[in-house]
């Protein structure tokens, strides 16, 4: 929900906050979009591993994979949520990434949400009663069920 429907309803951006926080995912969906994130960034990394070995790029050098797999990740998330507001977790599980006011998330947010992820036991920060990680609290965003 962006500021112009927030405001087309006739709520104010704070009443479009709490709007958000009501559609917060599920601490269900949080997890089946992990679950199915995490596989999916390994697939990617496993094809480009096996594409970069048949290159021979990674024969002598198997050091890159480190470096290939933080790129990896941090262009999985970073195109997907900027270009979509959602993963491919998000997708099936019919969740997406808005701004704590409903609105889409800026490119700074979103990269700031995919840094967070590798905060030490981020992942625990979820387990509140909200489902609301750091990797959302500190950019500013929330994940929020979209159908």
């Amino acid at each position: 929900m962006d500021t112009n429907q927030v405001l087309d309803q006739g709520l104010t951006p704070r009443d479009g906050a709490a709007q958000v926080k009501i559609n917060l995912a599920s601490a269900g969906q949080r997890i089946g979009n992990y679950v199915i994130d995490t596989i999916a960034y390994y697939i990617l990394l496993i094809v480009f591993i096996f594409i970069l070995g048949f290159l021979g790029i990674l024969d002598d050098s198997p050091i890159l994979i480190y470096p290939l797999a933080f790129g990896i990740i941090f262009g999985y998330y970073i195109i997907m949520e900027a270009t979509f507001g959602k993963t491919l977790g998000k997708f099936v599980t019919g969740t997406k990434v808005v701004t704590e006011n409903g609105e889409k998330p800026s490119a700074g947010a979103i990269v700031g949400r995919t840094f967070c992820r590798l905060i030490p036991f981020e992942a625990f920060s979820l387990l509140g009663s909200q489902a609301i990680g750091w990797h959302d609290s500190i950019p500013g965003t929330r994940v929020i069920r979209d159908r």
